[in-house]
């Protein structure tokens, strides 16, 4: 009878230790499923999502190898492109409609943005982004559905890179890389009403885009201003009741800029590029014997 007994027991176990590891793989895929769902219908193009690990007991979640792709027509390998985040959560919060996550890193992003003649890479996503927060999506998403919101307290955007290219046949000296070490959100969500992932999507990447111009001086004007009227037709973050910190070397300065007052700092930029390119001109000229006055 004992050997009966321990033999169902054993079993039991079994049991459990197998719905738990199947349980575990079905979250970690409705996970994946959701950012990458969430992120597709927001910014219009393709996003895949390598890893997500939901722990069930620990209340941790982890994702690594996010991927946004290029809008057609364009030859950087991705959009957007993040290598890790880590998010702790409360088992209890987990269990409510609205997710109060205290702390949110990314670390880890890439970011391309192209410029051949008219077209650019980023005006697309702009623009899918708009129409996203005028309530559509892309032609052939559904949209929405149910699904969590969240409350993310602590947003913390580590090790960003900004890659400008400013005409992909033009080589390195068209290339200006906007490194970002660490931008920090408070109160995403919590302005009234929560986000969902693809809510997050949106407010990542044009915090992102918005300290790459605010970094005043190394994007190309003509960008920078594309950028700036861009972003300038979206929600704006500080309505969304957003703080964003912007740390640099250790100094922290809060910003909020205006869609005016981001496009006097592009117009500042592109002047200080310009007198640069004027410096650059004469200097050539005088080795080469350019200067009016000693042909005279």
């Amino acid at each position: 009878m004992k050997k009966v007994v321990l033999k169902l027991g054993l079993v039991v176990v079994l049991i459990l230790v197998v719905a738990i590891a199947a349980g575990a793989f079905y979250i970690d895929s409705i996970a994946r499923q959701g950012i990458e769902g969430g992120s597709t219908y927001a910014l219009g193009v393709p996003t895949s999502l390598d890893k997500a690990d939901v722990g069930l007991l620990s209340g941790e979640f982890s994702m690594s190898g996010l991927n946004v792709s290029n809008p057609e027509g364009f030859t950087s390998p991705h959009f957007l492109a993040l290598s890790e985040g880590s998010v702790s959560v409360s088992l209890g919060s987990l269990r409510q409609e609205v997710v109060e996550l205290p702390t949110l890193i990314l670390s880890g992003i890439s970011m391309n943005l192209e410029r051949a003649g008219d077209k650019s890479n980023y005006k697309v996503i702009l623009e899918n982004l708009k129409r996203f927060e005028s309530g559509g999506g892309p032609p052939d998403k559904k949209p929405e559905e149910g699904g969590k919101k969240f409350v993310i307290r602590n947003l913390e955007i580590r090790d960003v890179n900004v890659h400008v290219n400013l005409i992909p046949a033009g080589g390195e000296l068209t290339k200006v890389d906007v490194p970002i070490d660490l931008i920090q959100l408070k109160d995403v969500g919590s302005g009234g009403e929560s986000v969902r992932m693809s809510d997050l999507a949106g407010v990542i990447l044009k915090t992102i885009m918005t300290v790459a111009v605010q970094k005043g001086g190394q994007l190309p004007g003509d960008i920078a201003t594309e950028l700036t009227n861009g972003l300038g037709e979206l929600q704006n973050l500080g309505d969304q009741g957003i703080t964003v910190l912007l740390g640099d070397g250790g100094v922290v300065q809060t910003f909020g800029k205006t869609a005016e007052e981001l496009g006097k700092q592009a117009e500042e930029g592109a002047k200080k590029l310009g007198d640069e390119a004027k410096k650059i001109g004469e200097g050539i000229g005088n080795i080469f014997g350019g200067d009016d006055k000693d042909d005279k």
